[in-house]
């Protein structure tokens, strides 16, 4: 996931053509997967495109002013659009910026929606089957005619062209836009799921067609099971005519996701404690965003929106890499008793703008001083070594105290 920063420079271009009817789609269908605020998004990014003039880029903060979203939420709408294939994006690096190029797709039609394993699995999965059925009924084609004939007048019939003219022999070498929408990648492997369903011993009586192959990617999207549980779970719906009894697999796929954690090979959700190694923190910090890490830091309860305005203010005024900001929150949680005291988180983030520190790894050993210095002190004429610990340039200590003092003041 890309996470964008205040001096970035957004280009929009359009790379199919985008009607009313589109838009009305995405709010329908796409809503339940990105969210209200990933269609606001797209809708911002479509109606600026039409303000835009030759192609001139505008800075991220003027998107931010426009949506009233924060960078993070900014971050995360454009990664839920980028998955659904609504956009796909493009960058460069400057020297203390970027340029990034965001290019919109319209949506896919409802035919084409719900033929998708992967989209109509997972609105499923979010909205439920009544729900859906009822798009079904709404999108649905009409039904053929009965008893009538057609009258359609055919192209020949109305303009009577001479084909033996030049022009009908020249072919477009240009390319035009046009309304084509972008297929988004399912997490789903066939390769890894065929590869270990055929080391079993009962699996040589199943075609793995494409129309089976459809049914066991959509199941597995829409109860959110992996390949080797897909495995299980086929080999299990085999019927005695050796043919896989698909109720039976979706009814086993919603029990997987039911009583996921029965299950040895479920993943667990991961948590940051002050024991946690530092190793598995660094590659936490690097890998989440501070909403998602502040979550696991705060025993996987969703932060408050108070903290989340405060790290957010701290990205939009000192533009720190998300992984510091990760180290940040770690440090202040760890040291303040699990609050996080915006002039603490304020002033300590000042601190590292002014390092320049750029990783997780530096801000950890910036603000936890591991290593000591050594100072060579006289004690009755004899030589003794003693520690000295190393001062940032804000006294972290001291503000912790006064925060403390401060709280219990106020009680």
């Amino acid at each position: 996931m890309d996470y964008l920063s205040t001096h970035d420079f957004i280009t929009i271009r359009r790379a199919s053509l985008i009607s009313d009817i589109d838009r009305r789609l995405v709010t329908e269908l796409y809503q339940p997967l990105i969210g209200h605020q990933g269609v606001a998004f797209y809708l911002t990014l479509d109606a600026f495109h039409d303000l835009t003039i030759s192609g001139e880029p505008w800075p991220l903060e003027t998107l931010q002013n426009q949506t009233q979203l924060t960078i993070h939420d900014i971050s995360l709408a454009k990664a839920s659009l980028e998955a659904v294939g609504l956009i796909r994006s493009y960058a460069i690096s400057k020297a203390d910026y970027r340029d990034i190029v965001l290019e919109l797709f319209a949506p896919k039609s409802p035919q084409d929606f719900f033929d998708d394993v992967v989209l109509s699995g997972m609105i499923e999965q979010y909205i439920g089957p009544a729900m859906i059925n009822k798009m079904r009924l709404h999108y649905g084609a009409p039904q053929a005619l009965e008893g009538y004939d057609e009258q359609t007048t055919t192209f020949g019939e109305m303009f009577h062209p001479d084909f033996t003219n030049p022009l009908f022999f020249g072919t477009n070498d240009q390319r035009l836009i046009g309304h084509k929408a972008h297929q988004p990648e399912s997490k789903f492997d066939r390769q890894a799921f065929l590869a270990s369903i055929k080391k079993a011993s009962n699996w040589k009586s199943i075609v793995f067609s494409e129309p089976v192959m459809k049914e066991i990617e959509r199941y597995a999207n829409l109860f959110g099971v992996d390949e080797l549980a897909m495995v299980e779970l086929t080999l299990t719906s085999i019927d005695r005519d050796g043919q896989i009894d698909f109720l039976k697999l979706r009814d086993l796929a919603a029990l997987e996701t039911r009583f996921a954690f029965s299950k040895t090979r479920t993943r667990t959700v991961a948590k940051v404690t002050s024991a946690t190694s530092k190793a598995q923190k660094i590659k936490l910090m690097e890998q989440t965003d501070p909403k998602t890490y502040f979550r696991y830091k705060n025993n996987n309860t969703a932060p408050a929106l108070a903290d989340m305005k405060i790290i957010d203010d701290v990205q939009t005024r000192y533009n720190l890499p998300f992984s510091v900001i990760n180290a940040l929150i770690d440090y202040v949680l760890e040291t303040a008793n699990s609050t996080f005291p915006r002039s603490l988180v304020d002033k300590i983030a000042a601190s590292l703008a002014r390092a320049r520190v750029t990783s997780s790894i530096d801000a950890m050993e910036y603000l936890l001083k591991t290593t000591r210095k050594k100072k060579i002190i006289k004690n009755d004429g004899e030589l003794k070594e003693a520690d000295v610990a190393a001062t940032l340039d804000v006294d972290i200590e001291a503000l912790v105290a006064a925060f403390e003092e401060e709280k219990n003041g106020n009680k």
